[in-house]
Order: C-alpha cells, then structure tokens, then sequence
C-alpha cells in the first residue's frame, strides 16, 4: 500500500499545472509531449514519466515553430508537434533564466537522430537537442546522468535493445524528464 501511494504522488507531481498556454508561447519555452512512437513505452517505463518526447520554441520566418529531433532535427509547426501527443498529454514550460540572445538553431537543421542516445557525436536525440540549445546560451537545464541510472536498463528486452544499439550503461544521457523536472 504504501508503495501505491508513493507511486501516485510521484505521478501526480509530473502533472502539474506548471504549464503555458499555446497563445502565450514564446521563444524558448520547452514542449513536452507523450510520444506515440515505438520507443516511448521503454522511455515511459524506463524513466517513469509520460514525457517521452520534447522540443523548443525558436522564432522562424514562418513564426514559431518546435525545434525537435526526429528522423532528423527539423522545425515542426506548434499544433502539428501538439497534435502528436498520445492522449492529448502534452506540457509546455518555460524555464526561469531568460535567454541572453535569440536561439542560433540553424546548425542542428538535418542532423540524423541519434538512436545510441550519446552526447556529442554529432547526432541528437530530443532531450539532447534542448538541452544543447540551452548550453549554447550558456544556460544548463540540468545535470547529464548515466545510462544505469535509469529503470529500463533493468529490462531484459531494454538490456537486449540497448546491446543491439550499442547503448553503454556508463555513458551519459538526458531524458525529457530530466528536464522537466528540472523547470
């Protein structure tokens, strides 16, 4: 029982209603979404959290957009990257320290998704992307940790992915959930 409501608690505190309505986005707010894609369930799982997927608001000429890593990091219209959201979860935060400058994002555009979830080798996976955005204004959402850390390396069809991708349990790593809970 007192495992049920120390679950619970945790769960409610990933819904808070810390969040910022799509009418008053602005550069820099940070998008989190529950994924529909095949890796969500082990990101679910692995970092108990529903936020298994996020991005930044830059300002573009076509207005602002969600800057994410996908396929690749591409600019994603605000109501299309919403609308993916399983179930409607979706969270947009922004963070307390003001960027010092416009968000310089030209550079991650077309970078390949990073399916080994390392930091810097040239890829990005979501949480990486933003959280490397920040860095670049000097600005650090949260602390990077390793791969062990997280629940799902402790599933056997996880431990046999993480094999097959070539994930190390002593490398570092960022999920969404880190930087959500960091805001």
């Amino acid at each position: 029982m007192r495992f049920f409501i120390t679950f619970t608690l945790f769960v409610l505190s990933l819904t808070g209603c810390n969040s910022i309505d799509v009418a008053d986005i602005q550069e820099g707010d940070i998008v989190f979404i529950e994924s529909q894609s095949r890796q969500s369930p082990y990101i679910k799982v692995g970092t108990m959290s529903k936020w298994t997927h996020c991005g930044v608001i830059v300002s573009t000429s076509q207005g602002l957009q969600v800057l994410e890593a996908s396929k690749t990091v591409r600019l994603t219209p605000v109501d299309k990257f919403i609308g993916a959201a399983k179930n409607d979860n979706w969270r947009i935060k922004r963070p307390d320290q003001q960027l010092p400058k416009r968000i310089s994002y030209s550079k991650y555009l077309g970078m390949p998704y990073d399916l080994q979830f390392k930091l810097d080798n040239g890829k990005m996976y979501c949480s990486e992307l933003v959280w490397q955005v920040y860095k670049d204004q000097g600005i650090e959402l949260c602390e990077p940790r390793k791969v062990s850390s997280f629940i799902m390396t402790r599933i056997p069809k996880v431990k046999k992915l993480m094999e097959q991708r070539q994930i190390k349990p002593e490398q570092y790593a960022i999920a969404p959930v880190d930087i959500y809970k960091a805001l």
